[in-house]
């Protein structure tokens, strides 16, 4: 060979290497640091197995942005889902994402040690909390463990066929409980097993907190100063709401009886054996399943009422944090996924709100994509006028300290006492103060 050619030979080997070389640049640097993209999947529990189907839609909008992500759904039924997630976190087996139901239910598991820190993610997105979500997150350590998202409020759901026979018009956007008490008289008729009630409640603890959620903001219970709130005479008129609703008018289906016989809200009411009931507007788009709630009434909506005195427009609220598991292997992809979920991802469920500060969809477009499956048992106007009330504010708790799930226990068992009529309301809050105090002071020798 020519030194000419061993010249050119030489030249062609190296720009070859060199092509190779930069090739795998590229594809290093598409790839991001490190190896090539790895799949990767994460698990993620639910307590909705009859939203598989919903789940699958909003993983399906990730998937096209992020194909190497895959998502395990782990649907657990929902009386089994607390155990179920805390037993597998603290056995150290894979979770990656999970979600609670409200602040106090998140706030005890992430002081805890349960899920990873989300503030190193944040920082690392160059994001600020507060910048982007209208609720906040931090606990008692200051620190962040779960993004807020699925923004749901209290409201009424009514027969409105029930209402028409009984003559009355749907509620006003300012109705009060006195007229819920007349309401409710006038829509219950009847005796024995065969009588319609004109209302029934749930036996969630909030249903005892209907007016301190109207005179007090953010956590009923206690105060940033360390103290709590029970001295409020809203706790005792409460009580004493749902005690004459069920012992004293009897047009609300008693709460021993709820326990007794296991019953739903949801079946009660949409079987037509009760004209009203109470519930978060998350629940909207189940009237239409009529397979699993057969019925073909209109159900008609109005807000929360207030006490005379009250505030129009105010009622409970709460939303879901989501957060990941502490010894989750993925936590990156895990937080990448959250920020998605808890912003592009909740209006693919439609059945809820974001808490987003800047609202991508309308409260009344989302009230209208709620009712699609069957439009007909739905009363839009009622439900748009709840959703778009200009009075309209959600009670969201703040404050809210880890051992608050420890005090509305406590308050729990003396009000369901004084509400079955085993002892009276001024009992149960006298009751309740010692015991409550005692929390409080054993925190406070903590510190």
């Amino acid at each position: 060979m020519t030194k000419k050619r061993q010249v050119i030979s030489i030249a062609i080997c190296v720009a070859s290497i060199l092509v190779l070389f930069g090739s795998c640049q590229k594809k290093e640097a598409a790839a991001g640091p490190g190896d090539a993209p790895k799949q990767v999947t994460l698990s993620f529990f639910t307590r909705e197995p009859q939203l598989a189907a919903v789940y699958d839609r909003i993983n399906e909008a990730w998937y096209k942005k992020n194909p190497n992500v895959r998502i395990e759904m782990v649907h657990i039924p929902d009386n089994d889902y607390d155990v179920k997630v805390d037993t597998t976190i603290l056995a150290g087996d894979a979770l990656d994402i999970c979600f609670f139901n409200n602040f106090p239910l998140y706030s005890v598991r992430a002081v805890q040690g349960e899920f990873a820190s989300l503030d190193s993610y944040l920082a690392g997105e160059g994001i600020k909390f507060n910048d982007i979500y209208s609720i906040g997150a931090t606990v008692d350590d200051g620190k962040i463990y779960g993004l807020p998202g699925d923004i749901k409020f209290s409201f009424v759901w009514i027969n409105k066929n029930d209402l028409d026979k009984a003559g009355l018009p749907v509620p006003p956007l300012d109705w009060t409980w006195d007229d819920y008490r007349e309401y409710a008289k006038k829509l219950t008729y009847g005796t024995g097993p065969n009588k319609h009630y004109g209302s029934m409640w749930f036996t969630w603890d909030h249903f005892n907190l209907w007016i301190p959620y109207n005179k007090m903001d953010g956590n009923p219970y206690l105060n940033p100063n360390g103290g709590h709130n029970l001295t409020n005479p809203a706790f005792v008129e409460s009580l004493k709401l749902r005690y004459d609703l069920e012992q004293v008018d009897k047009t609300q289906i008693p709460m021993a009886e709820i326990f007794a016989m296991q019953l739903d809200y949801r079946s009660v009411f949409l079987s037509g054996r009760a004209s009203m009931t109470i519930t978060n507007t998350n629940m909207t788009p189940q009237i239409a399943q009529i397979t699993q709630f057969p019925h073909d009434f209109v159900t008609c909506f109005a807000p929360l009422p207030k006490p005379k005195d009250g505030r129009n427009g105010y009622t409970y609220a709460d939303n879901r944090f989501y957060s990941i598991g502490q010894g989750s292997k993925n936590p990156q992809a895990a937080y990448d996924y959250l920020r998605f979920f808890t912003t592009e991802g909740i209006p693919l469920k439609n059945v809820t709100f974001t808490a987003e500060k800047v609202q991508k969809i309308s409260r009344n477009t989302m009230a209208e994509s709620m009712i699609a499956d069957n439009p007909s048992l739905f009363d839009l106007p009622s439900l748009q006028a709840v959703f778009s009330n200009p009075d309209l504010h959600e009670n969201i708790w703040t404050y809210v300290p880890s051992y608050t799930t420890e005090v509305f226990t406590i308050y729990r068992a003396e009000a369901d006492k004084a509400i079955n009529g085993e002892i009276s309301f001024d009992q149960a809050i006298k009751n309740t103060i010692p015991q409550v105090e005692s929390v409080l002071k054993r925190e406070a020798n903590k510190k």
